[in-house]
């Protein structure tokens, strides 16, 4: 028994003359006064305070410092994010407007275009600029009859808008149908460049600016855009033999020309007029001219004699102007004809009184005009562009119809959208203009 007390003292006075070390953290209480001018004040004492660790936790190391690449990688979104002039605002994804309750903003919108705009705004005034962007976001233009809306915010809207419709209108079997398309679509682009992915992806990349995925979505919502419209404007769409008869009257005078020959520069004119929406009735080459021929004397002259001599004696009028020293063979202008033929052109009545009742060849009497004696000539007459050009009937036909379409496709539109949708468009737009004009000037 004394033996076990003895050795239980022995274990005591060794374990309290041992040295104890314990586990410290040092915490520096903060108080307001420490953000004041005065901060001088002596920081509060240290105390140490015992802290637990468990031995696993301390075995594990947490790296908390970011590394150098990291540092800088931040400083540049901070930059980007943060703005570094005061007092201008800045208009990041800004919303313009909703389409079937989807927003869209002014990004998607101007992103396309932003280095176009760019180049622009250094280049134009603050009012020219939003003048420009404003018409190429969306304009309005009158094609035989019918206002036509064009420009990128109208086809996004309305794209966005006409797409929701047919894939909501689609069903199970059309679904599969589309999908199918577009991988044989796929398959045959890769076929076209000798079965390369990466070929393929180069060559659109360069060509067009989109990845292979981009450019199969996009030909996908036209297809569906495509049966939309074979579904639900173009049963509408109806041009008849009248309607064309119609246009060509504006140009006609009064009687349908058979066309022998055809002028190809003359209907190429037409054409390339036709195309870019003007009515056959405002195109300069598609209506009738006359050239006329003049010699004009002065009332004292000794010449008027011998000029109304050769006349009497039937010289051609030419030779009578050069007798009397008239250049160009007496040939004076050439003038469009209105409805009314040659009597209806844009001379001085003095002169066009005296057409009445004319045709090509016919020498006028000579009248006095002013001080001086005048022949009048009809040199040449050219017919109004002819019904039976065959070339500028399908023109116009073609015309015509692109005009109904897009009179039924605006009718179609406001009846998803609703009254006012149209309106709403070029509202759109001129919040679009406002922002690009803050954003590039």
């Amino acid at each position: 028994m004394m033996r076990w007390t003895a050795f239980s003292f022995l274990l005591i006075t060794t374990g309290c003359t041992s040295q104890l070390k314990v586990l410290t953290e040092a915490i520096a209480y903060v108080q307001p006064i420490d953000f004041s001018a005065d901060a001088h004040v002596k920081a509060p004492q240290e105390i140490e305070v015992p802290v637990v660790v468990e031995e696993d936790m301390a075995n594990k190391v947490v790296d908390a410092v970011y590394t150098e690449d990291e540092l800088v990688e931040f400083d540049e979104l901070n930059d980007v994010m943060m703005p570094q002039s005061v007092g201008i605002p800045l208009t990041v994804e800004a919303l313009v407007g909703q389409v079937n309750g989807r927003p869209v903003y002014a990004n998607k919108v101007l992103a396309p275009v932003a280095d176009q705009i760019e180049v622009a705004s250094k280049k134009l005034s603050r009012s020219e600029l939003a003048d420009e962007i404003r018409s190429s976001l969306y304009s309005e233009s009158e094609q035989m009859g019918t206002r036509i809306r064009t420009g990128r915010m109208y086809e996004l809207v309305i794209t966005d808008l006409l797409l929701s419709e047919a894939v909501g209108s689609m069903s199970k079997e059309q679904s599969y149908g589309i999908l199918a398309v577009v991988r044989q679509m796929r398959q045959d682009l890769v076929s076209a460049q000798g079965g390369s992915h990466a070929q393929l992806r180069h060559d659109l990349e360069q060509q067009v600016g989109l990845s292979v995925d981009k450019f199969l979505e996009l030909q996908r919502d036209q297809i569906l855009i495509d049966a939309l419209y074979r579904q639900k404007i173009w049963p509408k769409v109806n041009v008849t033999w009248r309607d064309i008869q119609r246009e060509f009257e504006q140009v006609s005078l009064g009687e349908v020309v058979l066309e022998i020959e055809e002028d190809k520069e003359r209907t190429n004119a037409v054409l390339k007029a036709l195309r870019l929406g003007t009515p056959l009735g405002s195109i300069e080459e598609a209506r009738g001219s006359v050239t006329l021929g003049m010699i004009r004397l002065h009332k004292e002259d000794p010449l008027i004699a011998q000029a109304t001599e050769a006349f009497a004696d039937g010289m051609l009028f030419s030779e009578v102007a050069d007798l009397v020293g008239v250049s160009n063979g007496g040939v004076w202008d050439s003038f469009k004809m209105g409805l009314g033929g040659i009597e209806d052109i844009e001379v001085v009545s003095k002169i066009k009184k005296h057409l009445v009742g004319v045709s090509e060849g016919d020498i006028l009497d000579s009248f006095e005009l002013g001080s001086t004696v005048v022949w009048i000539a009809i040199l040449e007459v050219e017919q109004p562009i002819s019904l039976y050009n065959r070339r500028v009937q399908i023109a116009v036909q073609n015309a015509l119809r692109w005009v109904q379409f897009n009179r039924e496709k605006d009718r179609y539109v406001e009846s998803l959208w609703g009254e006012g949708s149209l309106k709403e468009v070029k509202s759109m737009s001129d919040r679009v203009t406002n922002i690009a004009i803050r954003r590039y000037q």
